[in-house]
């Protein structure tokens, strides 16, 4: 039992990274060991998600307090209702989740080219 060589580690799966990496982008690179790029890609792609949630949240209260308001009719309260949803945070953060998914997927598929060779 003097030197016994080093366990190999096992291969990597790499249906498992793409399925990762499509419910939640790096995660497919944080299991293929690419762990710093991955944990940005994750982190990036949550607060995204997080973000638009809250906006959503924040904008559908506002929506609420303006529809069940006495006098729906009065001033400008329509149009308050149209913009209570911040349309444009809303699609600047849909877009900004949509480039890391993109970039999450070329750098899996990059890593996993240089797995199989």
């Amino acid at each position: 039992m003097a030197n016994q060589p080093p366990p190999l580690p096992l291969p990597k799966n790499l249906r498992l990274a793409s399925a990762l990496n499509v419910f939640l982008p790096g995660a497919g690179l944080f299991y293929l060991g690419q762990r710093l790029i991955g944990s940005l890609l994750a982190g990036a792609f949550l607060g995204c998600f997080l973000a638009v949630l809250g906006v959503f949240l924040v904008g559908y209260s506002r929506y609420l307090s303006i529809a069940m308001s006495e006098n729906l009719m009065e001033g400008n309260k329509l149009e308050e209702a149209g913009a209570a949803f911040h349309q444009n945070w809303l699609v600047a953060l849909a877009i900004a989740g949509g480039i890391i998914y993109l970039c999450s997927a070329v750098l899996l598929t990059l890593a996993k080219r240089r797995l199989k060779t």
